[in-house]
């Protein structure tokens, strides 16, 4: 059974393509999808640090001794719950478990 796309651009009714014959807009939801997350990647890439972010680089890189040797605690601290609850997880999910 082939399938049919109807072109959104030209309202064109175009076999299997991946682009319309009539006009070459993009007919193909494989393709579509790739160009949107293109987009949403280059957004992401272009968008400012958030304020909490900013706030651990200046912690992690700071003049301050104690705020470098609390800022890596902390860091190790957060790593350390972060694998213990994801061993948790994959116990919990495991069909052996």
């Amino acid at each position: 059974m082939a399938i049919e796309r109807k072109c959104t651009s030209c309202n064109t009714w175009n076999k299997d393509e991946d682009y319309c014959t009539n006009c070459g807009a993009v007919l193909s939801p494989q393709i579509i999808e790739e160009k949107r997350e293109e987009q949403r990647e280059k957004r992401r890439s272009s968008a400012p640090p958030s304020k909490f972010d900013l706030f651990l680089e200046r912690w992690k890189s700071s003049k301050y001794l104690p705020l470098r040797i609390l800022y890596h605690i902390v860091y190790g601290i957060a790593v350390t719950f972060i694998t213990i609850a994801s061993l948790f997880a994959w116990m919990a999910a495991s069909p052996n478990g």
